[in-house]
């Protein structure tokens, strides 16, 4: 059965003082301890290895092969534990580390992807790694810990051990074609849209059980007529003339062909929100949140 060494680091670091000055004197002086210790210390480790690390004349000291053999690694040794001591320092701070990021794939579409990339040019130790998920999905992963932060809209009411914090303001505006009778008018109610043919997302990946619910509140049940797994498949369908849809005001920043959107006469809030677990919240999150939030 191999042996297992319990060495403590400190007694390295007391051997390679020594190895390096090859004289008590010197060493204990720059250790700024006296050297009767140190020369116990030295003798402690050679015991606990089974071997002489110096051969000790009455004027010098000289390493031994194994003395030699020590030092190389002893050196490679304590660099390595300063190197992985300052990363876990770094990742305490914030400065490096990772971060699993889910989010709701209309969530990149606003300035939140020119303030994830402000935090990524930022914070170039920080690896994020991008989960499009749907907030049920999100909220799954936050449990099971799979996620460092979820983003998804209108999350004022997190399940039971997470928080949420509002991070952008928005709203929900109607798309359509750009024939459309609606398209003429300033902002469109909601109630105008209860014969509308509609074109979505799977609700399983998108805003749209939400806007389903908002739908039934005022009352009426939508016409669901295609559904497209790509919102740009879903405007493009929009420009032929098949349907209209609701979505986040941030896709109406983009020039769509043959797309008109219109803000609702009473405005269906899209807010985007970042949710976490409080108990888990790394240095790294709270600064990436920090910034999403400017």
């Amino acid at each position: 059965m191999e042996h297992v060494f319990r060495t403590d680091l400190k007694l390295l670091r007391y051997f390679l003082a020594v190895a390096e000055e090859l004289h008590f004197g010197r060493a204990a002086a720059r250790l700024h301890m006296s050297q009767p210790p140190l020369s116990t210390h030295i003798k402690d480790l050679e015991t606990q290895l089974g071997t002489p690390l110096f051969i000790r004349h009455s004027r010098s000291v000289v390493l031994t092969q194994a003395g030699r053999v020590l030092m190389e690694e002893a050196r490679k040794l304590l660099t390595n534990t300063h190197l992985a001591l300052a990363r876990v320092e770094k990742i305490g701070r914030g400065e490096t580390g990772r971060i699993a990021l889910g989010l709701v794939g209309t969530a990149l579409w606003g300035t939140l992807r020119t303030l994830i990339y402000r935090f990524m040019q930022d914070n170039p130790d920080v690896e994020i790694t991008f989960h499009e998920q749907s907030p049920d999905r999100q909220r799954l992963m936050l449990e099971r810990q799979q996620l460092d932060v979820g983003l998804w809209r209108m999350a004022v009411d997190p399940p039971y051990g997470l928080h949420s914090v509002r991070l952008h303001q928005a709203a929900f505006q109607v798309a359509l074609p750009c024939q459309h009778p609606l398209a003429a008018h300033a902002t469109v109610p909601l109630a105008r849209l209860s014969r509308e043919p509609f074109i979505t997302l799977p609700a399983a990946h998108s805003d749209w059980r939400f806007l389903h619910n908002i739908c039934l509140s005022a009352g009426f049940t939508p016409s669901i007529v295609r559904e497209a797994v790509e919102p740009q498949t879903v405007l493009a369908l929009i420009s032929m003339g098949l349907g209209i849809t609701l979505m986040a005001d941030s896709y109406a920043q983009m020039a769509w062909p043959g797309v008109v959107f219109r803000p609702l006469s009473e405005p269906i809030p899209a807010d985007l929100y970042a949710v976490y677990d409080e108990a888990q919240i790394t240095p790294a999150v709270t600064r990436l949140i920090a910034t999403l939030k400017t």
